[in-house]
């Protein structure tokens, strides 16, 4: 097989040359545009924020366009000295245990920025698609990786959204006038990239290079999600012994089941063990209990997992603690009702709030400011919109804010922030805030509600998969008492 090293530092160099004369037309175009008399007239009422961005779009040595293309000059290295990784490893986040005591607060006013950032990657994902995937596929051939994944793109769209957005915190801007030369340069340079992308699957293939063959993989996400269906547990017991079969040793070994395979600490796994005697009480007057997963004990269930996954040590047993009056009140009532499951969840819901609230506050994290919002600057330049970047299943009422209430310990999640996509597991919620793990040892994500209901909101923030321990643990049951498995 012929050696693809040459043609990779051809177009190392061909993509470095070119840094300059794009970072050069990006801030030309953008100071015509801001200078037209419809870009004027809607930034009227905040000439200042004008004031200080548009002497920055004239050519020299301290100017926008030379700080783009130093920006931009030097990510694309480090892009380019970058090995090719397995993504589809990167991008899973294991629900292992947190430490509260690390964590990064999330700047709330740094959300607007991400989300004028993701415009710019938006625009060309939509207008090049094809192209992008394309280009995708010849890199894989150029770095001779094995999947064709985005990463593999050094000058993609989020690599220079994000050197755009270093330059201007370089060039000492507040932030008003950074996100009014995010909304003008970001338009131009998005149009620029979207030409580029084309220009260079056209001269990769010119040169000889093979593009990477597609293959369909499915995830162990997907799969997960076609596999799911309420008659599982009915399938369940129907290989413990069919409909005659105790229901007390299904759910006994289910409950065993999920301790096990979430790897409680032994606080956790007693909790769960005690809502075996209640379960089958229940069991008995409600046949819902045994048809869907939706029923409110097995979400109890999930949710005491959940937090047990997360937790360890005396954290665990601090938090366990304190959740143990809830069992007890269920083990008390002489039949326990799918309301007093709920009932039940909801006090778990206050508890663990409570927790998490006096977690922060023990750790210096407070109640979010509200952040003052010039509302003067324009938010729909160039007919760009709303930002529909990830599907997304909205519930009645407020969507935005229904979502951020539904995440619970546990819920893996993608969200764009810091100016890039990141999947991450939700750690905690308190009143404020939602607690993201992105990857092991690295500290909390401190994210207030409103950041995240922002980023919903615009298309960039949504659930990947819900914490369902029970489901898991029924699969792996089902599976080990096939015999033809």
């Amino acid at each position: 097989m012929t050696s693809t090293a040459p043609l990779l530092e051809r177009w190392r160099d061909l993509v470095l040359a070119g840094v300059p004369g794009l970072a050069s037309e990006v801030v030309q175009r953008a100071h015509e545009q801001l200078r037209s008399p419809a870009m004027r007239n809607a930034v009227s009422g905040d000439r200042r924020h004008t004031a200080a961005v548009l002497p920055l779009l004239r050519p020299g040595p301290h100017g926008l366009a030379a700080a783009l293309s130093a920006a931009l000059r030097q990510q694309l290295r480090d892009e380019f000295a970058r090995l090719p990784a397995d993504e589809s490893a990167a991008g899973r986040v294991a629900a292992t245990a947190v430490r509260i005591d690390q964590l990064t607060l999330v700047d709330d006013q740094q959300i607007e920025e991400d989300i004028e950032v993701a415009r710019v990657i938006q625009h060309v994902d939509t207008a090049a698609e094809a192209e992008l995937r394309d280009l995708r596929a010849l890199c894989a051939t150029l770095r001779g990786a094995p999947a064709a994944v985005p990463e593999l793109v050094p000058l993609r769209p989020e690599v220079g959204a994000r050197a755009l957005s270093r330059s201007l915190h370089a060039l000492g801007l507040d932030r008003p006038a950074r996100l009014l030369a995010l909304r003008v340069v970001g338009s131009a340079l998005a149009e620029r990239l979207t030409a580029l992308t084309r220009e260079h699957v056209k001269e990769l293939r010119r040169w000889g290079v093979e593009p990477l063959a597609y293959q369909l993989r499915i995830t162990p996400e997907f799969q997960r999600a076609s596999a799911s269906g309420d008659g599982e547990m009915r399938a369940l017991a129907a290989k413990l012994g069919g409909p005659k079969a105790p229901a007390g040793e299904l759910i006994a070994r289910l409950l065993q089941q999920v301790a096990e395979q979430s790897h409680l600490d032994p606080g956790f796994a007693a909790l769960l063990q005690r809502l075996g005697a209640p379960a089958v009480r229940s069991g008995k007057v409600d046949s819902d209990q045994l048809e869907s997963l939706q029923h409110p004990l097995w979400r109890l269930v999930d949710r005491i997992a959940a937090l047990g996954m997360l937790h360890t040590g005396g954290h665990a047993a601090r938090l366990a603690t304190q959740l143990e009056p809830v069992l007890a009140r269920l083990e008390r009532e002489p039949g326990s009702s799918e309301a007093a499951y709920q009932r039940a969840l909801d006090e778990i819901d206050a508890l663990v709030t409570g927790w998490a609230d006096s977690q922060l506050a023990d750790a210096g994290v407070g109640a979010p400011a509200v952040a003052a919002v010039s509302g003067s600057l324009p938010t729909d330049w160039g007919g760009v919109g709303s930002l529909p970047t990830v599907p997304m299943e909205l519930p009645g009422g407020d969507p935005h804010k229904a979502w951020v209430d539904s995440l619970r310990e546990g819920d893996q999640v993608r969200v764009f922030m810091h100016a890039r996509w990141a999947s991450a597991r939700v750690a905690g919620r308190s009143s404020a805030h939602v607690l993201l793990a992105t990857r092991p040892g690295e500290p909390l994500q401190t994210v207030g509600r409103a950041a995240l209901y922002r980023l919903h909101e615009s298309g960039l923030a949504t659930t990947i998969e819900a914490a369902t321990p029970v489901r898991e643990a029924l699969q792996t049951l089902t599976i080990d008492l096939d015999p033809t498995a």
